[in-house]
């Protein structure tokens, strides 16, 4: 039974390792990273609101309002929601909202002779996709949560009265926590005999599958702000990919099943014997399903971003920014653990882009007000929609508001709400290419996001 076990063990990981590539699809990258530039639907590269211009262009660090030093604090509750109709059985699942918060810090200051320096820590991934373990799809999984921090300094310069350039090194520090189930009908019990064909029925949890790892990784982010006309301003910025080695543990755990093999089975023990006991041995000690370490490497895109503000009037600013993200680079994923053979898995992702459209009207010395309409595409094509991340295209609306609290200080808040085109997916393992053909049902997925920052500057 070892070499089964083995095979059981292997699927159990990859399932886990397949959550580590999805959980950096485009539906959990985060890119609300203040409120201010939230409330105009992430439009930033060119006109930056304050110092996250650390996050949204480098070169932009520069216009923090004639501010010698500008703060920035807050964060972005992330409420995600999805949802799978079976078309087969009828039946309808929906997996727990869960409240995630995406925190920001940054501060900027200025020196002399057009240079400026900053300091950005933020969340650029952070959200969970969770289902019931009663889901018939958590034996691909039912929990892929990943936390990530960037960490960067970033330094600019004024070049001349129309050009800014600016550059960040960013210290990514990774968390990982992935959990699937494993069926036991489906394992070879002896040569050519199945547990489903001893009567376990299917859907019958044998095996609890998790991931937990960490890993520090580094990346290069650039930008460049243009001002050919006084109303007008071109952005420009692109962060570099870069790859996060996750080192860490891997727990697969036995689940009870409380059956009782029959007399004369194919195992050839005797009946009346727990088959609980029988496969206990393979998940102690040596057995193969004990196995502490695992590694893997997960790619993080590229992506280039292009916008322009324009100031209307004194009081108007229309802004437009396209987004461009490398999902292309995930087109497999290896799994290596202390005691099992290497996986590779395959993801077939493709490039996505996206579309941004806000505009920020200042009613008065204490009052602004912003709005904006976005949209990208998903990342994952109809083979990968699984319950690891059902993506698909978004639209999404925003709304925004600012208020002086006095001279130095205001308050920044926005609302975000997300809305996913409906995907065919499956909840099933399926070769490379063939996905299609096992998606069985309809996902669906929306959101809710709340951002405040609290915004300082002297």
């Amino acid at each position: 039974m070892r070499r089964h076990a083995v095979k059981i063990a292997v699927l159990a990981l990859a399932g886990v390792a397949l959550s580590a590539s999805r959980a950096r699809a485009q539906g959990y990258g985060v890119y609300e990273q203040d409120a201010c530039t939230m409330g105009r639907a992430g439009t930033g590269v060119a006109a930056p609101c304050n110092a996250s211009a650390i996050f949204y262009n480098p070169a932009g660090i520069q216009h923090t309002g004639g501010n010698k030093w500008d703060v920035v604090l807050g964060g972005v509750l992330i409420r995600p929601s999805f949802g799978f109709h079976d078309s087969v059985s009828g039946a309808t699942t929906s997996g727990p909202v869960n409240n995630n918060l995406a925190p920001h810090f940054y501060i900027t200051r200025q020196l002399s002779h057009g240079w400026a320096v900053g300091f950005g820590a933020f969340a650029a991934y952070g959200l969970v996709s969770e289902w019931p373990t009663t889901f018939s799809g958590r034996f691909l999984g039912y929990r892929s949560e990943i936390k990530t921090g960037y960490f960067q300094p970033t330094i600019a310069k004024k070049v001349n009265s129309w050009l800014d350039i600016g550059a960040g090194v960013d210290y990514i520090r990774t968390l990982v926590d992935l959990r699937q189930r494993v069926d036991l009908s489906s394992q070879t019990a002896a040569p050519g005999v199945t547990f489903g064909n001893l009567g376990i029925p299917l859907g019958t949890d044998f095996a609890n599958a998790e991931l937990h790892g960490t890993s520090w990784s580094s990346a290069g982010h650039f930008g460049v702000m243009v001002h050919p006309w006084r109303r007008i301003s071109l952005g420009l910025r692109y962060m570099m990919k870069s790859t996060a080695d996750i080192q860490g543990a891997a727990y697969i755990n036995q689940v009870s099943t409380g059956i009782i093999l029959p007399a004369g089975n194919p195992i050839g023990v005797p009946g009346g014997t727990p088959l609980d006991s029988v496969v206990a041995p393979q998940f102690r000690g040596s057995g193969p399903l004990n196995t502490p370490h695992a590694s893997t490497n997960v790619a993080l895109p590229d992506q280039l971003v292009a916008g322009v503000s324009v100031k209307v009037t004194n009081q108007l600013t229309l802004l437009g920014d396209y987004q461009w993200v490398h999902w292309a680079m995930f087109q497999q994923l290896t799994i290596t653990t202390a005691t099992l053979p290497t996986v590779t898995l395959w993801q077939d992702f493709k490039n996505t882009s996206g579309f941004r459209l806000g505009a920020e009207y200042e009613a008065n010395n204490q009052w602004m007000v912003r709005a904006g309409l976005l949209y990208h595409q998903g990342a994952s094509p109809d083979n990968t929609v699984t319950p690891l991340l059902p993506e698909g295209a978004r639209a999404e609306q925003t709304l925004g508001v600012s208020y002086r609290l006095n001279p130095h200080t205001k308050i920044e808040a926005a609302y975000q709400h997300l809305s996913q085109q409906d995907r065919r997916g499956r909840v099933v393992n399926a070769p490379r290419g063939q996905g299609a053909l096992f998606n069985t049902g309809v996902y669906t997925g929306s959101a809710n996001l709340f951002g405040v920052s609290l915004v300082w500057g002297r």
